[in-house]
C-alpha cells in the first residue's frame, strides 16, 4: 500500500516538473541560454540553426534541450536563437516573418569598422560579424553606385534642381564636390549671363552736317 502511494506521489511530482519553458533570447544570453539550470543533468540537445551567409559564427534558429532535475523530473527548454545586428535590431530568421524583420545584409562600412575593432582586440570575431549585419527594415541602397548598406551609412542629398537622392559615403563626397563646383561656376558666370540678357541699346540719330 505504502509502495503504491509512494509511486503515485513520484509520478505526480514528475508530471508537474515535465514542463516546456519557452524563452525568448535577449542580448547575448543565447550563448548560454540554460545557465539557470546548472544543477540539472543534460540528456539530449536538438539545435536547428540556419547559418548566415558570409559569416563564420552567426546563425539563427531554435535550440531545445532535455534536462533531468536532481529529483528525477524532466524539463524541456526551448529557445529561439537570434542575432543583435549592427543596426541594434534583433533578427531570428533569414527571411522576414510577418512583422518580424529578417536579415537585410552585410554593410561594407560596418564591416570595415568591425574589422578595425577586431584587429585592435576590442571585440572578438563573433561580435565583429554581428556588428556588420543589418536587418531588412534598415536596408538601404545608394542611388548612384547601387551599393547596399545600412541606414546609418546612407545620406539624403539635394541636387541644385532640388531633386532628392540617397547616397553612400563615397558618392556623397563626390556629389558635394560636384555641387560646389557647379555653384561656384554659376556665380562666376552670372555677370556674363546677365550682360547677355540686357535689352539692346537704342541707336541715337546724329544729324549730318551739310
Amino acid at each position: 500500500m505504502f509502495r503504491l502511494i509512494k509511486y503515485v506521489f513520484q509520478y505526480l511530482t514528475r508530471r508537474r516538473q515535465d514542463l516546456t519553458v519557452h524563452q525568448q533570447q535577449l542580448g547575448d544570453a543565447f550563448h548560454n541560454p540554460f545557465h539557470n539550470e546548472d544543477r540539472c543533468l543534460p540528456i539530449e540537445a536538438n539545435i536547428n540553426e540556419q547559418p548566415v551567409p558570409g559569416t563564420v559564427t552567426q546563425g539563427v534558429g531554435t535550440e531545445e534541450r532535455l534536462l533531468q532535475t536532481p529529483v528525477g523530473g524532466l524539463i524541456t527548454l526551448s529557445q529561439k536563437k537570434g542575432i543583435r545586428c549592427g543596426c541594434t535590431h534583433f533578427i531570428y530568421s533569414i527571411e522576414p516573418n510577418g512583422e518580424r524583420s529578417g536579415l537585410g545584409g552585410q554593410c561594407p562600412k560596418c564591416s570595415a569598422q568591425a574589422a578595425q575593432l577586431l584587429n585592435q582586440g576590442v571585440i572578438i570575431l563573433d561580435q565583429a560579424e554581428a556588428m556588420s549585419l543589418y536587418c531588412s527594415q534598415c536596408s538601404a541602397r545608394c542611388d548612384v553606385c547601387g551599393t547596399s548598406v545600412c541606414r546609418r551609412h546612407i545620406h539624403q542629398f539635394i541636387n541644385l534642381d532640388n531633386s532628392v537622392i540617397y547616397l553612400c559615403d563615397e558618392c556623397l563626397k563626390q556629389a558635394e564636390r560636384d555641387k560646389f563646383f557647379k555653384k561656384t561656376l554659376t556665380i562666376m558666370l552670372t555677370p556674363f549671363l546677365d550682360y547677355k540678357r540686357l535689352p539692346p541699346s537704342r541707336e541715337r540719330k546724329v544729324p549730318y552736317d551739310y
